[in-house]
């Protein structure tokens, strides 16, 4: 298993670039599922998850080439609806192929998806809304779908989740009549399927909203050959704390801090200066912050659960007493242990983790269990004292591409081991 070493207390100075986000990314590849021609991809990087996910597609006979950052997908020679059971145990985002699929063949068989394990993420509204859209299911640990034809349909979900109202968006493209989705999330990676999916073609209007309706087409025939996804906003906010907790100064470039805003607001007079300037946020450090009071997640535009953990390891080292509530996934404090390994004051009550901060961490042996609580565990790493070792490199690449050498152009100390 790979590992991160971080030699803490390096101040970060520099610039970084961020590229198309991972949550944008993965819709993005499974709606190609719904084309006879090939897409290319502008500003992506070769990220775990994206790795998987073309592999899924090359799997079931699809194509996918890399020119220099741009990803060319072409799935017009996709012939087998059924996903393969080693990779999709691999990610969570496999599940985004049953809708495309679905609509494409009309049958579709699959395991249920991987991915990280920070509490019970069931896939029943998946299946819940497909069955609205008129399919037939059955199964449990390998599903069977089947639709002789899908039709639009009123669907109120439960949640606003956002993997599911993509999913339903792409069903519904290719269905009869009617889709109208409520309660459908708002998050800004909903909004960048949508407008691929309408630049092809596809009739949906909402998108951003509570409420998103689509008008079913035959086909989408609209040939583009090129789309501009969204930068990560994960990434971004994962930068940014990660200067905050160092100190220095951070030029981030392909930001859009409008996606941002619920970190910005909470990090705004925390002893730092925050300028925003076309697609570039400008941060720099002032000294040790105040505790962040009261920080709960939820879907968009509330703080993201995804920057939950970096809030919290961000959290560990300020003055005062910071209360993050997890309003998404209830389980989502993996990296809470790994923390109090570092020296780290937290209590954890039901969905709450209650920090008192310190200035003296140190450096420890830590194990990235999930995707961002690994992020959040490079943010202490850098700001404690001393070696830190965080082994699950290859879980944190998932969603960060090369960011050893990221961390290392700005100033950190950090090597691959």
């Amino acid at each position: 298993m790979s590992k991160l070493i971080i030699n803490g207390k390096n101040k970060l100075y520099g610039k970084i670039e961020v590229k198309s986000a991972k949550n944008a990314m993965l819709p993005l590849i499974a709606s190609c599922v719904l084309l006879d021609f090939e897409v290319g991809f502008l500003n992506c990087s070769d990220i775990g998850d994206v790795s998987v996910m073309l592999e899924i597609i090359k799997s079931i006979g699809g194509k996918y080439r890399y020119e220099g950052d741009t990803l060319f997908v072409d799935c017009s020679s996709v012939y087998i609806p059924e996903l393969p059971c080693d990779l999709s145990k691999k990610i969570r985002a496999s599940v985004f192929l049953l809708g495309p699929l679905l609509a494409r063949f009309r049958k579709v068989s699959a395991v249920t998806p991987g991915g990280c394990n920070f509490g019970d993420r069931p896939i029943g509204m998946h299946l819940d809304g497909l069955r609205k859209l008129g399919a037939e299911i059955s199964g449990n640990e390998h599903l069977y779908l089947r639709a002789d034809k899908l039709k639009g349909s009123k669907i109120v979900l439960p949640f606003a989740s956002v993997g599911v109202t993509e999913n339903l968006i792409m069903a519904s493209c290719l269905a009869d009549g009617e889709t109208v989705i409520v309660n459908s999330a708002k998050e800004p990676e909903i909004v960048c399927l949508c407008a691929f999916l309408n630049r092809l073609g596809a009739k949906i209007y909402g998108a951003g909203t509570h409420k998103i309706t689509i008008h079913g087409v035959k086909k989408l025939t609209n040939k583009i050959t090129y789309f501009k996804p969204i930068t990560d906003r994960i990434e971004v906010g994962t930068y940014m704390l990660a200067v905050l907790n160092t100190g220095g100064e951070l030029e981030i470039s392909g930001a859009n801090f409008l996606h941002n805003t619920s970190l910005i607001k909470k990090i705004y007079n925390n002893t730092c200066k925050i300028s925003l300037e076309s697609d570039k946020i400008y941060l720099k450090c002032c000294g040790v912050g105040n505790a962040l009071g009261y920080v709960k997640t939820a879907p968009y535009p509330a703080f993201p659960t995804d920057l939950q953990s970096p809030l919290l390891a961000y959290a560990c080292s300020l003055s005062g007493k910071t209360i993050i509530e997890e309003g998404v996934f209830k389980n989502r404090f993996s990296i809470v242990n790994e923390l109090k390994k570092m020296n780290a004051d937290i209590t954890v009550e039901g969905c709450r983790a209650i920090v008192n901060g310190t200035n003296r961490l140190r450096g420890a042996v830590l194990n990235a269990g999930d995707l961002r609580s690994g992020a959040g565990l490079i943010i202490s790493a850098l700001g404690a004292e001393g070696v830190s070792e965080i082994s699950g490199l290859e879980v944190i690449e998932r969603g960060y591409a090369d960011i050893d050498k990221k961390l290392r152009l700005i100033g950190a100390d950090v090597t691959k081991g």
